[in-house]
C-alpha cells in the first residue's frame, strides 16, 4: 500500500537523495534549485513510500498563483512531474499516481492538477509509462511546446552557415572563457537582458542575483561559458547538467558577435568539455513564444547544430 507524505523542508536531504538515484529526475528536482524562490510558491510536493516506508516516488508540485484550487508539477520549474525509481512497476506507479490525485483533491479540495512532463531525453530509462497512465485518468493535452537537442551519440553535421560563422569566429581569435567569478556571471546577465528587451521584448526568467546564487549552489551542474575578444564579452552561454542531457538555459550574442560568429564558437567549444561531450544529449531548449507559435529563427539556428524536435507537454486533469 502506497503511503503519502506532504513534504517539508526537514525532508529536504531524503528528498534529494532519492532524486539523485531516479530514472527521470534532473538538476531541476533538487530541493535547493526548487527553493531558491520557495517564497513565491505555496508548495504542494509529496513523497511516496512503501508499506516498509522506503521512499519509491516523488511529485515536486505547488499551488498555482492564479487559483489555489489547481496544483500545478510545478509552476516555477520548466518541467515537474513524477519522479520514480528505476524498478518501479507500472501497477504501483498506478497506485502512485491515483492516491496523488486523491490526496489533493480530499485534502487540499483541488479541483484539477497541471502536470508538465518530463522531455524522454532526460531519462535514464524509459518513462512513458506516466503518460499512458495520465491518458487512462482522462488527462488532456493542454499544451506542446518544441525544443531542439542534438543526439551526442549520433551527432548530425552542422549547417553551412554555422560552419561559416565558426571559420569567422576562428579568424577574429576569440577566447573561450569558463565563467568563474561573480563578476563575469553579471556582465553575461547584462548582455543577455539586452539582447531579450531588443529581439523578443522580454526578460530572462533569473535575475542577476538569482543566477548568481544558483551558480553557487551547483558550480558544478550549472556553467557559464564565454566568448571575448581582447576586451569585449561577445557571446555566452549558460548551460545546466543533468545525468542524461546539457542544457542550454541562455544564450546571447552581441551585435558584434554576431556578425563574427561568437555563440557559435561558444557552442563549439562547450560541446568538447569533457562534462557535456558524456551526456546523451544537448538540448538547446524550446523555440516556440508564448503563445504556442514557432520562433523559425530559432529553430533554424538550432537546427544548424543538428538539433531535433523534442516536445516540452504539458497536461490537465481534473479532479
Amino acid at each position: 500500500m502506497v503511503k503519502i507524505l506532504r513534504y517539508n523542508a526537514d525532508m529536504e536531504r531524503l528528498w534529494d537523495k532519492f532524486v539523485q538515484k531516479a530514472k527521470n529526475s534532473t538538476l531541476l528536482h533538487l530541493r535547493g534549485y526548487m527553493d531558491y524562490h520557495a517564497d513565491k510558491f505555496k508548495d504542494a510536493s509529496l513523497i511516496f513510500t512503501d508499506k516498509n516506508e522506503r521512499i519509491i516516488a516523488l511529485l515536486p508540485a505547488c499551488h498555482s498563483r492564479k487559483n489555489d484550487q489547481i496544483i500545478v508539477s510545478h509552476e516555477g520549474l520548466t518541467y515537474g512531474s513524477y519522479i520514480f525509481a528505476p524498478l518501479t512497476h507500472v501497477k504501483i506507479m498506478e497506485e502512485i499516481v491515483l492516491s496523488s490525485l486523491d490526496y489533493y483533491r480530499s485534502q487540499l479540495g483541488a479541483t484539477e492538477i497541471i502536470i508538465k512532463s518530463i522531455p524522454y531525453i532526460y531519462s535514464t530509462q524509459a518513462n512513458d509509462e506516466q503518460l499512458y497512465l495520465i491518458h487512462r485518468l482522462g488527462g488532456q493535452l493542454t499544451e506542446r511546446n518544441l525544443s531542439q537537442a542534438i543526439n551526442m551519440t549520433t551527432p548530425l553535421h552542422w549547417s553551412e552557415l554555422r560552419r561559416r560563422n565558426l571559420v569567422k569566429a576562428h579568424k577574429q581569435a576569440l577566447r573561450f572563457i569558463v565563467g568563474e567569478s561573480e563578476q563575469e556571471w553579471y556582465d553575461f546577465h547584462k548582455l543577455l537582458s539586452k539582447v531579450l528587451k531588443e529581439h523578443h521584448n522580454t526578460q530572462p526568467v533569473h535575475t542577476a542575483d538569482e543566477l548568481w546564487l544558483l551558480h553557487t549552489r551547483f558550480p558544478d551542474k550549472i556553467l557559464l561559458y564565454t566568448a571575448k575578444d581582447k576586451a569585449n564579452l561577445l557571446a555566452g552561454a549558460v548551460i545546466y547538467l543533468s545525468p542524461n542531457v546539457a542544457h542550454t538555459q541562455y544564450l546571447a550574442a552581441s551585435h558584434e558577435g554576431r556578425k563574427c560568429g561568437a555563440l557559435d564558437f561558444v557552442i563549439s567549444r562547450a560541446l568538447m568539455e569533457t562534462n557535456i561531450s558524456q551526456c546523451s544529449w544537448f538540448d538547446f531548449g524550446i523555440s516556440t513564444e508564448r503563445d504556442g507559435s514557432l520562433n523559425y529563427g530559432l529553430t533554424l539556428q538550432k537546427e544548424g547544430f543538428g538539433g531535433r524536435g523534442v516536445c516540452y507537454d504539458t497536461y490537465k486533469i481534473t479532479l
